[in-house]
């Protein structure tokens, strides 16, 4: 005869096991859903073909400094977004509320990576929620840094980019800023393969 405190061990452990392959048969039912948001970009150095990238509002001061462009690749909006530089997730954060362009406020979906060897990091707002990679994922250039969205307040698919200080004062000086984002520009549009 089982102790009542081992039946109760055994009772909790088949529980377990069931809850494991509902979240098992969840997964493989969903997977196809679950890969298309996340794809196996991270950790790995992934070729991309080049985008068209589209800048009717590129001078964006709400707030002062910031950047605002459109990827696009085969006619698709909801496209990763290639990391500018290579370097460290610093933080994933979401801003603001969604909704209608009259309702919704903030950059919605936040990640900020910051560049191996520089003082700078880069913040990218609008994104798919959840879609970028972990506080501290060490990122390649290229690697996917999470999806172009339409969270926050957006009038459509774009991105939102900003050039911060370590210490998170932001670069409102385009003339330190506008290299850069010319030069990421430049190799979006080219493609690349990574190494």
């Amino acid at each position: 005869m089982l102790a009542p405190f081992v039946k109760t061990g055994v009772k909790i452990f088949e529980q377990t096991i069931k809850k494991i392959d509902i979240v098992q048969e969840w997964v493989q039912d969903n997977f196809h859903k679950i890969s298309s948001l996340f794809p196996p970009y991270y950790g790995k150095s992934e070729h991309f073909l080049p985008y068209v990238v589209h800048t009717p509002y590129f001078i964006d001061d709400s707030p002062p400094g910031a950047y605002d462009f459109t990827l696009e690749q085969n006619g698709k909006l909801k496209i990763p977004i290639p990391a500018p530089c290579q370097g460290t997730i610093r933080r994933t954060r979401f801003q603001g509320k969604n909704g209608s362009f009259t309702t919704a406020h903030g950059a919605g979906q936040i990640v900020e990576l910051m560049c191996d060897g520089t003082n700078y990091y880069w913040l990218m707002g609008h994104l798919v929620q959840g879609s970028p990679p972990r506080t501290g994922t060490r990122i390649k250039k290229g690697q996917p840094i999470g999806i172009q969205g339409l969270t926050g307040r957006t009038s459509g698919y774009h991105v939102h980019a900003q050039i911060h200080y370590h210490s998170g004062q932001r670069i409102t000086n385009r003339k330190i800023t506008r290299p850069f984002v010319e030069n990421y520009i430049k190799f979006l549009r080219k493609g690349s393969y990574l190494n």
